[in-house]
């Protein structure tokens, strides 16, 4: 069976991570700079549960090179779970700066991995040769 190296369920799953961080990056940025807009409603993007039910639905295939990842492209939602202001915004700029990090180092984790595995197969395909 001939598989593409990097159509494997690792890196289509590193890929969707990526999506994902890169759609919440835009999100909070929007919310960050809406934070003084009377009656903005924040934007959340989830993406981490879609891509776990994608991995686990990969892994009842026969094997790792089966097919495609199925995970839906990330899409952001109004959260009104947040508390609101007098002016009706519930963006709070600390939460807001909280996840950005938090999210800054999950891309950088993903984008790592990615690049790393790229190396290992280049290593593999070009094996011992200098040049």
């Amino acid at each position: 069976m001939k598989c593409n190296l990097l159509a494997e369920v690792t890196s289509q799953a590193l890929a969707a991570a990526l999506r994902g961080t890169a759609a919440r990056q835009a999100a909070l940025a929007n919310n960050i700079a809406n934070v003084d807009t009377p009656t903005f409603t924040r934007t959340e993007v989830e993406f981490e549960q879609a891509l776990a039910g994608a991995l686990r639905e990969a892994r009842r295939a026969p094997s790792h090179c089966a097919g495609q990842l199925r995970v839906p492209p990330p899409r952001g939602h109004e959260d009104h779970s947040a508390p609101r202001r007098e002016d009706g915004n519930n963006v709070s700029i600390e939460r807001e700066m909280t996840a950005l990090a938090r999210n800054a180092l999950a891309h950088r984790a993903a984008s790592e991995l990615l690049a790393s595995r790229i190396r290992m197969l280049r290593a593999v395909i070009h094996g011992n040769r200098r040049g």
